[in-house]
Order: structure tokens, then sequence, then C-alpha cells
């Protein structure tokens, strides 16, 4: 419960707080993770295709026009706001990694299910479910990007001099996987827990039986 409660700190403070707060919030997750183990470099260099996604709104977001006809003070302005959301896209990773490291799915499950039992047992253990899924999806994206990466590298794409170019190659094999592995997960999750509504294949039935008079 203590680390998740960090967790939705650090993020609450990443996606609400001004940007002044993001140094800090690295700052702090550095330090959780080297107090357990996590060597954030060798983590870097395994999941940068990760964070060349989140890089991603800086790429697109950048002034070249400006920048060429030596407007810099103006690029600079025109650029930051796409720097900044890559700022908290690439604190995402790492956080849910730190996260993942002390927190089993299951674990997040249940105490979601703990912490949202005011909402009613079906619709906290629908949320908790969901997010549990998400969590385990966050290492299964990280093994995709790179098996997309190296398919990428293999046939030509040069992620140094066409970036933009590399990172659509990576995102469209794992965006095509990703909603497969979406829809196998709902399947088994419906045979598992035939209460469960996922997107309306147990919804009730149009079909009104008639009754005797």
């Amino acid at each position: 419960m203590r680390r998740l409660a960090i967790y939705a700190a650090l993020q609450a403070g990443v996606f609400l707080a001004p940007a002044a707060f993001l140094p800090i919030a690295a700052a702090a997750l550095a330090c959780l993770g080297r107090r357990d183990g996590i060597r954030w470099a060798r983590w870097a260099r395994a999941s940068w295709p990760a964070l060349l996604v989140a890089a991603s709104p800086a790429l697109v977001g950048l002034p070249l026009s400006a920048f060429i006809d030596g407007r810099h003070a103006d690029a600079l302005s025109l650029w930051a706001p796409s720097l900044i959301r890559s700022a908290r896209l690439a604190l995402v990773f790492p956080a849910a990694a730190w996260l993942s490291a002390g927190m089993s799915p299951v674990m997040l499950r249940d105490a979601l299910i703990r912490i949202m039992h005011p909402l009613g047992a079906r619709t906290a253990a629908s949320l908790a479910r969901a997010a549990s899924l998400m969590l385990a999806f966050f290492p299964w994206t990280l093994a995709e990007l790179r098996r997309a990466n190296e398919a990428a590298l293999l046939r030509g794409s040069d992620p140094r001099r066409r970036p933009a170019r590399h990172l659509a190659a990576l995102g469209v094999p794992v965006t095509v996987r990703a909603l497969e592995k979406a829809r196998r997960s709902a399947e088994a999750l419906s045979l598992r827990d035939p209460g469960l509504d996922l997107g309306g294949s147990h919804a009730p039935s149009t079909h009104t039986e008639r009754r005797p008079r």
C-alpha cells in the first residue's frame, strides 16, 4: 500500500504539477530505485525504445524553421511545451518499473480493491483488474519494443539519421501486437470471471421470454 501511494503521488505530480516539479520527481524516483537495487543506467540502455516513444512529442514539435532562420530564442519557447510533454512521458516508464519491482499485478489488484471498496465490490474489482493488467503490460511493452527495434534495424532503419521514421517503424507492429494481446487478455478474463463485463460480451439479452398468463 505504501509503494502504491508513493507511485500515485509521483504520477499525480508528474501530470498535474507545473514543469518545475519534474526534476524533483525524477530525483525522488532515482533515489527510490537505487534503494531497491534498480540500476537505472542499465534499465535505460535496455528500455531505450520506450524512451524513444516518450521523446516523440519533442521530435514532432521541433520547430525546425525557427532554428534554421536563426531565431533560437523563439524556437526554444515554441519547443518548450513539446519538451515538457516528453519529459512527463519519460517518467512514466521508470515509475512503472519501480512499482512493478516491488509489487506484482496481483498485489496491486488486491490493494486497489481495498482502496476502491466504497464504489462497490463489482466496480472496485473491475477497475482493480484493469489497473493490474495495465501494470503487467509495461514490461511486455518494453520487450515488444526491443523486438520491433531489432526487426527495424535488420530492415535498414537508422534511428540516428531518421528518428521519426524509426519511431513509426516501431509503433505500428507494437500497436498491432498490443491490441491482439488486449483481446486475448479480455477473453481469458471473461473465461476466468464470467461475471465480468468486458465490452458487452455479457450484456443482458434483448430477447424477453414470453410468460403464460
